[in-house]
């Protein structure tokens, strides 16, 4: 099982690139480029809580989890 970032997806859709999502949101730019490219091992509830509010959407739409052969 995994769990999949849509971050970048959703910032494509909106026009913003990493930098204006770290200024606009106040997270910091290394947990927004991690999470964009989705090499993260873990995601801060404040974090995750201040992706939704800026989106105004919800976890899945967010964060997509994958089950594998043998899950």
């Amino acid at each position: 099982m995994k769990v999949i970032c849509k971050l970048k997806q959703v910032m494509d859709e909106q026009g913003l690139n990493q930098s204006q999502l770290a200024d606009a949101t106040g997270l910091s730019p290394t947990t927004v480029g991690k999470l964009y490219r989705n090499q993260f091992e873990r995601i801060d509830k404040d974090t995750l809580m201040v992706l939704c509010k800026f989106f105004r959407k919800g976890i899945g739409d967010l964060f997509e989890v994958i089950f594998e052969e043998g899950d």
